[in-house]
């Protein structure tokens, strides 16, 4: 009796650890998905600056990350 009460626990606990670890798994997919539709519109959004030449470049910030690439900083 005890050990049939005892594996309907285990089990039970086993069985809510496996539906977090899926709801983890649904949320990354989700949050990546939302990461990916993000990142497209602003490729979107140059791509459509550069068609219309509205299209600026931050000379200084990309001087700045030029030269830290190039020293590996």
């Amino acid at each position: 009796m005890i050990g049939s009460i005892n594996s309907s626990i285990i089990a039970a606990t086993a069985n809510t650890q496996a539906q977090r670890d899926e709801e983890s798994r649904i949320l990354a997919r989700k949050s990546k998905d939302i990461e990916e539709v993000a990142e497209q519109n602003r490729v979107a959004q140059i791509k459509e600056a550069i068609e219309n030449k509205d299209y600026k470049i931050d000379l200084r910030k990309t001087s700045e990350k030029m030269a830290l690439d190039l020293l590996n900083v």
